[in-house]
């Protein structure tokens, strides 16, 4: 059986007798950390906000598995979190990992470490904040050890979501400075041609999830089967929720679900190529609903293989 006490938080932000007393109610009775933290409003950033909702979430789904220590402490994490402190993901002395698999997953943490310690936070909360769950997650199911297509799903993710965080971290490039022009004849620009799209698919997901069903990995193939044939200029993957449950979680989800496509098609061996990666949350549903309306139309991740620039 795991010990909570091998799960260490910063201090810094948060009241050492809230501590003390979730603590205390862990080692009570495994599972009810999730009651201490469902209903708090987060402090501090966007970022802080995001990680607290993964967190929370990842709670709940391990709660539902009877995943009690587990669920404890992905809770306590999302309380740190809410409280605005900067919690660290995990690391081997929270987890017991396979010799073989250590160093791949070091490198991964170090990775991750420098894009949060660098801009990660404030330029991309959202992918920052995925990158971390996804991380945290990836240790888990590699601590289990039993599940490969869960070890997949996370590690895959991980990867995705630091890729667009760093990014989005990228400098704007400095401004040329051109020298004043001769004048020269007015001459009305011709309009820039539009983007070509060589092929375009659609994949679909259950509801609240960013899991690639089958069906999803088969047309996902065919994209990179199409891409390794056209070699386009730009895969652009979009992704999409429907009206159900609130805007923000249903941001991230959006995210997740495009991350999720980026990662499958970069297994596949499309990484060769850029790859722009989007959440556009429920905002462009192709069925029009009511709020709070379920409907697998709008649950979708949209892939364009653009030709040219």
């Amino acid at each position: 059986m795991k010990l909570f006490g091998r799960f260490k938080l910063p201090s810094t932000g948060l009241r050492l007798v809230a501590i003390v007393g979730l603590a205390a109610s862990l080692g009570a009775c495994g599972g009810v950390a999730i009651e201490d933290v469902r209903d708090l409003e987060p402090r501090g950033s966007e970022f802080h906000a995001e990680l607290y909702a993964v967190y929370l979430h990842r709670s709940a789904m391990e709660l539902a598995e009877h995943d009690y220590w587990d669920s404890d402490t992905f809770a306590l994490k999302a309380g740190a979190a809410a409280a605005g402190n900067n919690v660290p993901p995990s690391s081997f002395q929270d987890r017991e990992i396979a010799e073989d698999k250590q160093e791949e997953l070091g490198k991964a943490r170090a990775r991750l470490i420098a894009m949060l310690d660098g801009s990660g936070r404030d330029k991309a909360p959202v992918s920052a904040a995925l990158a971390q769950i996804s991380f945290d997650c990836w240790m888990e199911e590699q601590e289990e050890g039993h599940e490969p297509h869960d070890i997949a799903e996370c590690r895959n993710a991980f990867y995705g979501a630091v890729v667009a965080a760093e990014v989005a971290m990228r400098p704007e490039p400095e401004p040329v400075v051109e020298p004043e022009p001769e004048p020269e004849p007015v001459v009305e620009p011709e309009p820039e041609p539009e983007p070509s799209f060589v092929t375009y698919h659609v994949v679909f997901f259950e509801f609240d999830s960013s899991e690639l069903t089958d069906a999803a990995r088969v047309t996902l193939d065919e994209v990179t089967a199409t891409a390794l044939e056209m070699r386009p200029y730009k895969i652009a993957i979009r992704g999409h929720t429907d009206r159900a449950g609130p805007e923000r979680y249903n941001a991230g989800l959006s995210e997740r679900r495009a991350l999720s496509v980026a990662g499958y098609l970069i297994e596949q061996g499309a990484g060769r190529f850029v790859i722009d990666v989007d959440g556009l949350g429920e905002s462009q549903p192709i069925a029009k609903t009511a709020d709070n309306v379920r409907d697998g139309r709008n649950r979708r991740a949209e892939i364009s293989l653009i030709e040219s620039e």
